[in-house]
């Protein structure tokens, strides 16, 4: 865990009046004023869990930069905040300056924080209901079904008062599929990554 991730699970907020919207797929709490008048947005690296391919976190970062691209935000370059990071590092600043140095140094208006804390893929004997014609009744059978869990937690937090601006997750992160589909668990994280988005926009298009 970086210094700006141990910096966000101390610093508590509960002054910020969040907008708290429930969607089929994500949970979200934003305060819409606030990213209105946000432009300019640093994604930092996304962390992975013990387990999981830091490249999974990758994905989620490139998702979430065309999500935002997308609600008309410019996203810092990589290359520049890796070198404003670097630097932040070597000058040894502070613990609770970070999230105000990175701003000020790369014009971000917010920084983007990831985590992927689920991703995984199992197969499960489960039982079923089959109806018999014959008698009229159901049967208990048992197959085999493919399980996929992804689970990914996003936070936005304002580089000037230190502000948490936006959560989102993802509401159902487990699935289960017959053996014969041929959705695989990246296929899976994909679409999940996609309506995340497409929630965040729907619920920043409501008039509320």
């Amino acid at each position: 865990m970086n210094k700006t991730i141990k910096y966000l699970s101390i610093l508590l907020l509960p002054a910020v009046l969040f907008i708290f919207a429930g969607c089929s797929t994500s949970q979200i709490s934003v305060n819409k004023k606030e990213l209105k008048n946000i432009k300019t947005i640093a994604i930092m690296t996304f962390e992975a869990s013990e387990g999981i391919d830091k490249k999974v976190a990758k994905d989620c970062e490139e998702s979430f930069k065309g999500h935002f691209i997308t609600l008309k935000k410019k996203v810092v370059e990589r290359d520049k905040l890796n070198s404003i990071i670097k630097e932040i590092e070597k000058s040894q600043t502070g613990l609770y300056k970070d999230p105000i140095e990175i701003g000020k140094l790369s014009g971000a208006q917010a920084l983007l924080f990831g985590e992927v804390t689920e991703y995984k893929e199992d197969v499960r004997r489960v039982k079923y209901l089959d109806y018999n014609k014959k008698t009229k009744k159901n049967v208990e059978k048992e197959k085999d079904k493919k399980f996929f869990t992804f689970q990914a937690n996003i936070r936005l937090v304002s580089t000037t008062a230190g502000d948490i601006v936006l959560t989102l997750k993802n509401s159902n992160p487990e699935n289960s599929y017959e053996m014969t589909d041929s959705t695989t668990l990246s296929r899976y994280k994909d679409r999940i990554l996609e309506q995340m988005g497409e929630d965040l926009r729907d619920v920043l298009a409501e008039k509320k």
